[in-house]
């Protein structure tokens, strides 16, 4: 469902909302007796505008909620990427080329399997192993390094930083799937969406198209907020998901770095 494009999804379920609200209403207005309704239109009325304003608080408390996830999400993501360009510089620049190069080429495949297949695997809510065991090469690579000065060793110890920090961010975004919205949250939400329309169905409105057009309204109105609910809580899905920019940036970088060293070699020749 999440791989839908967004505005489709959109379409789809304001579209379900309006159906389902405004062919209920043609129903009830159909078989029910109006005139029956028409002197309880008043305790009718006071429920319908309690019942919608605690369903009004119980959504908006839920945005709130997924809202704030996100930013959480997003922020952490941002981080893991700041700690994973610092820890590329610092392999770039370590004064060893030997072990230098050996070390960024299992570090630039760690960065391509996230690329590859860790965030492709997100938006289904899996996890990489392959991702997972590169980075293990990573941690063992650095672990061997061979620095010669205490400037190289205060080099490694900061790479080590980096890399750590690295390796907290990317805990903390793989927790982040485990935070969506609980199924038995889902049940009182939807539950609230069904009574509302039941409870606008009573209202005694003289005219039956207005009636019907007005509860086809609040159909697709809710089906606005449940969309919006839906799309926060799958920070990784679809086209508007977080993407691992900062590990695209890398793999830039590094293609500059190359044209950059080429230009030079041309130029001594």
């Amino acid at each position: 469902m999440l791989q839908i494009p967004p505005l489709l999804f959109f379409i789809l379920i304001c579209t379900f909302g309006g159906l389902f609200s405004g062919f209920s209403t043609f129903l009830f207005r159909k078989y029910t007796n109006v005139k029956i309704l028409r002197s309880h239109n008043e305790v009718t009325g006071f429920l319908f505008l309690s019942l919608t304003s605690f369903y009004a608080f119980l959504l908006s408390f839920v945005v709130f909620m997924v809202w704030g996830q996100l930013n959480e999400t997003r922020g952490n993501v941002s981080k893991e990427g700041s700690s994973a360009m610092g820890l590329y510089r610092d392999i770039k620049f370590y004064p060893d080329t030997v072990e230098s190069k050996q070390l960024m080429k299992v570090y630039l495949d760690f960065v391509f399997n996230v690329i590859d297949e860790e965030f492709p695997n997100m938006e289904n809510m899996k996890t990489s192993r392959k991702t997972f065991e590169s980075f293990d090469r990573v941690f063992y690579t650095m672990e061997h390094l061979n620095p010669k000065n205490q400037f190289q060793i205060q080099l490694v110890a900061e790479m080590f930083n980096h890399l750590n920090q690295l390796a907290s961010y990317r805990g903390l975004r793989a927790t982040s799937m485990e935070t969506e919205i609980p199924p038995p949250l889902w049940f009182p939400m939807i539950c609230g969406a069904i009574i509302t329309i039941i409870c606008a169905m009573l209202l005694d409105i003289e005219h039956t198209r207005m009636h019907i057009a007005l509860n086809t309204l609040l159909g697709i109105f809710i089906g606005m907020i449940l969309f919006i609910i839906i799309l926060l809580d799958h920070p990784y899905s679809g086209s508007l998901g977080i993407k691992p920019q900062s590990y695209m940036q890398i793999f830039t970088m590094e293609q500059w770095g190359n044209e950059l060293n080429s230009k030079k070699t041309i130029q001594i020749k």
